[in-house]
């Protein structure tokens, strides 16, 4: 007699129901859904909402389940840190203000650093510098008269108040704000420098007109070439001469610990997991928190390292953002079948894994072969999968979500619709300049907040994430992220699995993305045939794990 069972993924981001009618080890689908997974992955929470899931679809499809299959839990850690920028030794020199998106006037000044009310009458032009809360007006005010004769070279301002004070100047000098005053008073001289829309700055980023416009000894010039690698492409920027250290080194830089190298700083440990295998880190250690982690495992993604690898512009120099995806040593798989049993009212059992399951739904894809490795890109984990021997890597969906998230400055949910493919700029109320410089024509005008920005369509319309960026330098960077965590997450798995298939089949809620599928293809050696799944014959990418417990199930009947 045919027995009605729900099967029940799940995942870190989505979990996902399949309702099958299972006889005599056949199984007939009868319906799928899924929904965002509420709170972390095997919490109450997550499983109350798969239970409402499983009820939904009853209700849809006139049915009622006898009994249900679900795979162990494990929640994957994914987060974000900003590491201590490991900078050059420049001497005397220091940059205090790198890229300032707020600065006014233009041009370039430098001398001695003096407060805006006590700027001397005579001698050579200062740098006057405006502590917080003096107010725009009164500053200008005072200053007018003084960068009109002279005696003013550049202004620098701790409030957000640059352009403000620069349209109240009579003469164009530089004029930089949030900037820490009492570091650049302590300064011997400063140099300032506003570049022109869309040029370099002239001074700040040659070494040799920097030693001239400063003073600086012969034996300096190697400083100042060091210095100026950190202002290429900025459009702005202060340098001090003398300033004491700033002091910014936290009691943890950050460090992960990685069998047979030891502990290690972050970014030396994370190009080592690069290279190395699933399980490799033990432990690792954080900024702000420094809090020590045990880990099964780590998958890091040096965001600076993926904007210089395409050459894109960079923010601040002080910081580092890295984001990670980790199994913590202190959240085991957990069995959730006393809870959904308890929840649903009917048995539940566990079966195998999630990656097993996984293995066996990928592999109902039409032309899949014997041979052919499964790569279940979820939300937390990248599951590399054989016949015989499975591999779970943390770091996915949700980390690629994070990492755009931390490269764009925009908030997680609406990265989530960002990371997924093309963006536009809207050029005009009616025009759209898409990554391969063609142009769209909207019947009606894009709202007035999208105008200059770039956009992707999102639940709501067009959803606007940057001012800062081109359609084409987005693309080359996401493209970028997309290869190196997901691409290189993949080849991990698969050093891991000690096999070299002659097929991958990729399923899982990212295989519906065509980078990602150029990505994980780029990863393999070529002639590796590489496509996505279609659980079934029908269910597309994403029931592999579902569809696979209710084959699994079957065959244990």
């Amino acid at each position: 007699m045919a027995v009605v069972l729900a099967c029940i993924d799940v995942g870190n981001a989505t979990t996902e129901v399949l309702l099958a009618s299972v006889e005599d080890g056949r199984v007939e689908v009868i319906g799928v859904g899924r929904s965002p997974t509420r709170r972390a992955k095997g919490s109450p929470e997550s499983l109350a909402a798969a239970v409402g899931l499983v009820r939904r679809l009853e209700r849809q499809h006139d049915v009622r389940v006898q009994r249900a299959v679900a795979a162990p839990l494990r929640p994957v850690l994914t987060t974000g840190a900003q590491l201590p920028e490991d900078l050059p030794a420049t001497g005397r020199l220091a940059v205090s203000v790198a890229g300032s998106s707020t600065s006014g006037g233009r041009g370039f000044g430098a001398g001695v650093p003096v407060t805006w009310d006590a700027v001397p009458a005579d001698g050579e032009p200062v740098v006057a510098v405006v502590p917080s809360g003096a107010g725009y007006l009164a500053v200008a005010a005072r200053l007018g008269p003084l960068v009109e004769s002279g005696r003013v070279a550049a202004v620098l301002v701790a409030d957000d108040e640059a352009v403000l004070l620069a349209n109240r100047l009579p003469a164009e000098v530089p004029v930089v704000d949030e900037v820490d005053t009492e570091s650049v008073l302590s300064a011997d001289r400063v140099a300032v420098e506003v570049a022109a829309p869309g040029q370099p700055l002239r001074v700040l980023g040659d070494p040799l007109k920097l030693r001239a416009e400063l003073g600086l000894a012969e034996g300096e010039l190697a400083d100042a070439a060091r210095l100026a690698q950190q202002l290429l492409d900025r459009s702005s920027g202060v340098v001090t001469v003398g300033a004491p250290a700033s002091g910014e080194d936290p009691a943890c830089p950050g460090w992960i610990e990685l069998a047979g190298h030891g502990r290690l700083r972050f970014l030396e440990g994370h190009e080592l997991l690069r290279a190395g295998r699933v399980g490799d880190a033990s432990t690792y250690e954080i900024p702000p928190d420094c809090v020590r982690c045990e880990v099964d495992d780590l998958w890091t993604v040096d965001l600076a390292g993926v904007s210089a690898a395409v050459q894109a512009r960079v923010g601040a120099t002080r910081r580092r953002p890295v984001t990670l995806a980790a199994l913590r040593s202190s959240a085991p798989y957990v069995d959730p079948s006393a809870h959904l049993s308890d929840l649903l009212g009917v048995p539940v059992r566990t079966v195998g894994s999630e990656a097993r399951a996984a293995w066996a739904g990928a592999m109902s894809t039409p032309g899949a072969g014997a041979g052919s490795v499964v790569v279940d890109l979820g939300g937390g984990t990248v599951d590399t999968v054989s016949a015989a021997v499975d591999v779970v890597g943390a770091g996915a969906g949700d980390l690629l979500t994070q990492a755009v998230a931390a490269l764009t400055g925009i908030t997680p949910a609406a990265a989530e619709w960002v990371k997924r493919g093309a963006a536009y700029r809207v050029e005009a109320p009616q025009v759209l300049l898409g990554e391969d410089g063609s142009r769209t024509f909207r019947d009606r005008p894009a709202p007035s907040e999208t105008v200059g920005r770039l956009v992707v369509l999102g639940p709501a319309g067009l959803l606007p994430f940057s001012a800062a960026m081109a359609p084409g330098e987005w693309r080359a960077l996401r493209v970028r992220l997309k290869v190196d965590l997901v691409g290189g997450n993949v080849a991990r798995g698969l050093r891991t699995l000690g096999e070299q298939p002659s097929s991958v089949v990729v399923v899982g809620g990212l295989a519906g993305d065509d980078e990602i599928l150029a990505a994980v293809s780029g990863a393999l050696p070529p002639g590796t045939a590489v496509g996505r799944g279609d659980v079934a014959g029908t269910l597309g990418h994403r029931y592999a794990v579902a569809y696979g417990l209710a084959l699994l199930d079957a065959r244990r009947q």
